[in-house]
Formats: structure tokens, C-alpha cells, sequence
């Protein structure tokens, strides 16, 4: 072989192992990159693993936060008002029966709490679902009546007047849940209470039923500092607090009372003017219940029954107290506006007026009731003694004053003298007066000529008014008074005064003249009957 051949021969293996040197080199480059990359990968894994345990570890630690203050806040609730009533039984000299009545209560919260305790377990369990709400049968006004008298001290402690102004016409039981109802309405009031300085916190309640369901509308008030308009959108967030810091709190009370009312069905709404006070608002829909055989026979109860009508609530329950074991059955209010709608909604034979109510004072609802209703007794109790305090409570319908103090015996026997009073359309015995024996048709023929001459009167003041003869309306309504007055038909010839009156003022007489219409009615009915018996016996 030439030199020249084993010089190209060794030339192109140098050139073999220089080429797979190279290719040796670029495969372990190869290697390592995707070693290296392999790792990295591993390594961002790793870290993405950490932050999420992290993230879940932090929102454990949230959620757990938030799950002791939520318990610690729902515990707190009917704690207060077993504390409440602990400090109500404090008091030694409280009568036997209202000692009882706490005690009752105070079984009642016990209950609750634990009712509270197994929800709290039942939530943990679901695992953050909301536990369904209960199916209680309650009595509504008797549920927020307790919460009443449960955080009335609390009021009074820091220089408050708790009032309630329930309807009257409120469903006598309901079925629905009735422990978060509790909680809703006792963390409100507390908000209110803690938030007002000076005032009063009031508790409204009233209902629309249609078709078997109440639509059951709660509403709590204070004359407290108000809420800024620029604050109202984080008042119900979760521990986010508005208005004075420096007072207790968590921040979650109205969070928690958003969430009881959205779970129940509801929407909480605020209404609020810095201040002049905060109006928090709820409705919820909750079927009727059957009354329990006990409360079906005190609504066919026979007793006579009695609204009171008094703005202070230790008073207000005194009266009810006594007036209840005098044999009425009786139920109490706190305005005049709510004494209106009552009287004019129940079949009371007598109203009881605190001269100085709120919404609408004692004079003003006693004419508002009067307008409609002559056969009620309306009794006003004033500690004045004024004579234009006395004047306007007469001119407003009023039967009888009582001024406080007053003894319970005196307000009984008025009750009942007023009453028997206004239940007559006439007052028979002088109707009576004019039989005599020698002429037994004589008081038959009578009530022929009043009952003929006081339709034609009352028909011809009908014509007046719609000629707007008003001259015309008062020239007639003095007459029928007259004629009324003389037959005892006292009621009737008070309406008429009250249209002579309007009709000489140049006022518009309408509903005078349909009082007027109403009364002689009830009179026509008594006389007609009177005069039957006259003829047969």
C-alpha cells in the first residue's frame, strides 16, 4: 500500500472518531437538558404542591376564625337572654305570677340554646351547607313579646325605652323557624341598643295572610346615630364594622342576621339618616297553624275584652296583669296608631288611652276610633289635669278621665260602667218612662213617629250634603239630636253633634254624617225591638 493510501485511510478514521466523539458529546448534552429539565419540572411541582398547602392551611385557618366567631356570636344570643332573666328573678319583690312567667321564659331560652348547640353540630357536619331551616308551631306575638321583656333592662340600663308595637290582627300561630326568627330580631335590637344614646329602640310587627300563608313583616328602630350613606354597602360584610369603634363588636351580628333572614327566605333592608336613627327590615312567608286545643278556646273565650293602649311597657303590663285577673281578656299596644288599627280590627268593649302616646296620642286615636265605632268605651288616663288636656280628650269622644295614679278597683268599675253604657243604642229605661197603663200603645206609636221623622231627616241630610247645602246638614243634625237625647239614644245624639259641629265649621262632613248613619242603625234596630215587646206584653 502507498504511503499515499494509508495517509487517506487514517485520514477518514480520524474523521470516524471525531464524529462520533461529537455525536457522543451532543447526545449527553441531550441527556442532561432533559435531566435538567425533568428537575425543574420537579421542582415547580414541588412548589406549586407547597403554595397550594399553604393557600389551604391559610383558608383553614380563616374558616376556622370565622366558624369560632359565628359560634361565638350565635351562643351569645339566647345567652343574653338567660342572663336577662336572671336578673329579672334577682328582683324579690316580684309577684309570684310574673316570677313564674320568667321562669317559664327561661326554660324556654334553655331550650333554644341547645336547639342552637345541636345546629352548630348539624352545621359542622354538613360540611359549610346551611342547615334547613325548622318547622315550628308558634305564636308570634307571644315569641316577640318575650324578646320585649327579655331586653327591656338592657334598654333601660343605658337610658332607653324598649317599645313594641305589635298589630293586633297578628296570626295566632305560625309555622316556621322559629329559633332564627329569635336570633334575627335579638341581635337587631342589641345592634339598636348598642348604637343609640338616647331615645328609644322600637319592635314593629304585622302581617298580610293570603291563602293560608302570613307574610310576617319585622321591623326594628332606633332614634340611634344613623349610618352614613357611603357605609351602608359594608354594613352586613362579614367583621367589617361601621360607625364608633370604640363600642363592642365583632362585626358580625348583622352579617349573621343577613344570612338567617336569606336562609328563611327574606331580605334584610336598612333605612338609616345620621343622626336621627336606623330602621333594619324583614319579611318572611310562613304558613298558619292550627291553634292548639288550649289557645282555640281562649280565642272562642266569652270574656269581655280590653285593649290598652300605653307607651310604657311596665305600665302597660300592670294594667294587662290586672285587668286579666279581673276577668278581662285584654291585650296591649304600644302607640295610637296601633290602638286605631286594633280597635277598628277586634270586637273590644272598651279602650284604654294614654293621653300621650307616640305615632298618634290618646286624643287623636280616640277620634279616629270614634269616627267609626260609637259602641266602644274609650277611657283615657293622663297624669294632667289641664283643662284644655281635659277638654280635647271630651271633645275627642272620650267617656271617662282617669288621672294617675289610679287605683285598679276605680279603673275596673269605669270599664264596666262605660261599657254597659255604650253597649245600648238606647237607654231603655227611658224609653220606659213613658208607658203608662191607661194607653199601652201610646210608646208604640212613639217609636213609629221618631223612627219615620228621623229617616226622613237623616235621608234629607244625605241630599243636603250632596248639594253641599251645609247650612242645610247642621239645621237637621240639631234636630235629630234632640229627638235623639229625648229617646235615650245618647250615642246617637252625640254623632249628631259631632256632624252639627263639623257642618257649622264649614268642614267637610262626610264621615260625620256616615257615623251619624251607622248609629241610628243600631237605635232603629233597639227601638224596633222595644217596640215588639211593648205590643206582646
Amino acid at each position: 500500500m502507498s504511503a499515499t493510501a494509508v495517509a487517506l485511510l487514517v485520514a477518514v478514521v480520524l474523521v470516524l472518531a471525531l464524529a462520533t466523539a461529537l455525536v457522543l458529546v451532543i447526545t449527553g448534552g441531550r441527556r442532561r437538558d432533559a435531566a435538567a429539565r425533568a428537575e425543574v419540572a420537579r421542582l415547580v411541582a414541588d412548589n406549586n404542591s407547597l403554595r397550594e398547602r399553604g393557600e389551604a392551611a391559610h383558608e383553614t385557618a380563616e374558616l376556622r376564625a370565622r366558624m369560632v366567631a359565628h359560634v361565638s356570636h350565635e351562643l351569645r344570643t339566647p345567652m343574653q337572654a338567660i342572663m336577662s332573666l336572671l336578673a329579672l328573678l334577682d328582683d324579690h319583690s316580684l309577684p309570684l305570677e310574673q316570677r313564674q312567667q320568667h321562669l317559664n321564659t327561661l326554660r324556654g331560652s334553655s331550650e333554644d340554646l341547645l336547639l342552637l348547640i345541636d345546629g352548630l353540630v348539624e352545621t359542622a357536619q354538613i360540611d359549610g351547607k346551611r342547615p334547613s331551616p325548622r318547622a315550628d308551631e308558634f305564636s308570634p306575638r307571644a315569641t316577640l313579646e318575650q324578646l320585649v321583656d327579655l331586653l327591656g333592662p338592657s334598654a333601660r340600663k343605658r337610658g332607653l325605652e324598649l317599645r313594641a308595637a305589635l298589630a293586633p290582627d297578628l296570626p295566632p300561630r305560625l309555622r316556621g323557624d322559629r329559633l332564627r326568627l329569635r336570633q334575627i330580631v335579638i341581635n337587631l335590637i342589641g345592634n339598636s341598643i348598642k348604637f343609640t344614646r338616647q331615645g328609644h329602640v322600637e319592635l314593629r310587627a304585622s302581617a298580610r295572610v293570603e291563602g293560608g300563608v302570613a307574610r310576617l313583616a319585622v321591623a326594628v328602630g332606633d332614634t340611634g346615630v344613623g349610618i352614613a350613606p357611603d357605609a351602608l354597602d359594608k354594613l352586613f360584610v362579614e367583621f367589617a364594622r361601621v360607625g364608633d369603634l370604640s363600642l363592642e363588636g365583632t362585626g358580625l351580628g348583622l352579617s349573621i342576621c343577613k344570612q338567617l333572614v336569606e336562609a328563611l327566605g327574606g331580605r334584610l333592608d336598612v333605612d338609616s339618616e345620621p343622626g336621627v336613627g336606623t330602621t333594619f327590615r324583614f319579611e318572611l312567608s310562613m304558613p298558619l297553624a292550627a291553634a292548639p286545643a288550649a289557645e282555640a278556646e281562649a280565642a272562642a273565650d266569652t270574656r269581655p275584652r280590653v285593649l290598652v293602649a300605653d307607651d310604657d311597657s311596665a305600665g302597660r303590663e300592670l294594667l294587662v296583669t290586672a285587668l286579666r285577673r279581673g276577668g278581662y281578656a285584654v291585650d296591649g299596644v304600644a302607640d295610637g296608631a296601633a290602638a286605631v288599627a286594633g280597635a277598628l280590627a277586634r270586637p273590644y268593649v272598651a279602650v284604654i288611652l294614654d293621653v300621650q302616646l307616640p305615632e298618634l296620642d290618646g286624643p287623636g286615636a280616640a277620634r279616629q276610633i270614634r269616627d267609626v265605632r260609637g259602641d266602644v268605651a274609650l277611657i283615657a288616663l293622663t297624669g294632667h289635669t289641664e283643662v284644655d288636656v281635659l277638654g280635647r280628650c271630651k271633645g275627642a269622644g272620650i267617656d271617662a278621665i282617669l288621672i294617675k295614679p289610679v287605683k285598679l278597683e276605680t279603673l275596673r268599675a269605669t270599664i264596666a260602667r262605660v261599657a254597659a253604657e255604650r253597649s245600648q243604642a238606647i237607654d231603655l229605661a227611658v224609653i220606659r218612662g213613658y208607658v203608662t197603663a191607661e194607653d199601652p200603645a201610646f210608646v208604640p206609636g212613639l217609636i213609629d213617629v221618631y223612627l219615620r221623622e228621623a229617616a226622613r231627616d237623616l235621608d234629607a241630610m244625605h241630599e243636603a250634603a250632596e248639594r253641599r247645602d251645609i247650612a242645610r246638614v247642621a239645621q237637621l243634625a240639631h234636630r235629630l239630636k234632640g229627638s235623639s237625647a229625648g229617646f235615650g239614644a245618647r250615642l246617637l245624639a252625640e254623632r249628631c253633634q259631632s256632624l252639627y259641629a263639623a257642618a257649622c265649621a264649614g268642614q267637610g262632613a262626610s264621615d260625620e254624617l256616615a257615623a251619624v248613619a251607622r248609629e241610628f242603625a243600631r237605635v232603629k234596630t233597639a227601638l224596633s225591638v222595644e217596640r215588639t215587646r211593648l205590643i206582646s206584653s
